[in-house]
């Protein structure tokens, strides 16, 4: 399996290659951009390692926390972490989950407990999921295809360089 530094390496050296590629793809700077920075994000950040004590596990400092469940669910290198085609999704979905549900419960306690108001964490949950909703309308889904593009661009090549590694490997006992 490659190092960290490894994958930080590929990582890097694709950001000029991706942004050129993505241009090329959309023609318009601000989505190539969106879809480059996710790229980056999902290799030094958002990748298949974050189910193990990882490069990228670490990077999210203390916050890391909310990867703890994941870490606990998911074996490595399974499909969920580590499949080109599901993974990406599966780790949006379970980081969109904790985040709606870490900030209706900051909300809840913040406003019940900080500002005395009379809330319910239901009725916080709605706000969130509204607000969320509104983002989702609001927005050109040109920008988060090119979003999920980046991160599962940058995922998937984590994936095939895991992959190739892993193939020469038994490739090269063989002899």
């Amino acid at each position: 399996m490659p190092s960290g530094r490894t994958h930080d390496a590929v990582s890097y050296a694709l950001i000029p290659i991706s942004l050129v590629a993505f241009q090329w793809y959309w023609g318009d700077l601000a989505i190539s951009l969106i879809a480059t920075v996710a790229m980056a994000f999902a290799g030094f950040m958002f990748g298949p390692d974050l189910d193990i004590q990882s490069a990228q596990y670490k990077r999210w400092g203390p916050v890391r926390f909310i990867w703890a469940p994941y870490k606990l669910a998911i074996s490595h290198r399974s499909r969920l972490s580590h499949g080109l085609v599901f993974s990406t999704l599966f780790r949006l979905l379970y980081f969109l989950t904790v985040v709606v549900l870490l900030s209706t419960s900051v909300f809840y306690l913040r406003h019940r407990y900080l500002y005395g108001v009379g809330t319910t964490w239901s009725g916080e949950f709605q706000r969130v999921s509204d607000d969320l909703t509104a983002v989702w309308r609001e927005t050109d889904k040109q920008y988060f295809k090119a979003a999920f593009i980046g991160l599962w661009s940058g995922a998937a090549v984590h994936t095939i360089i895991d992959l190739v590694t892993s193939i020469a490997r038994l490739m090269w006992k063989a002899f």
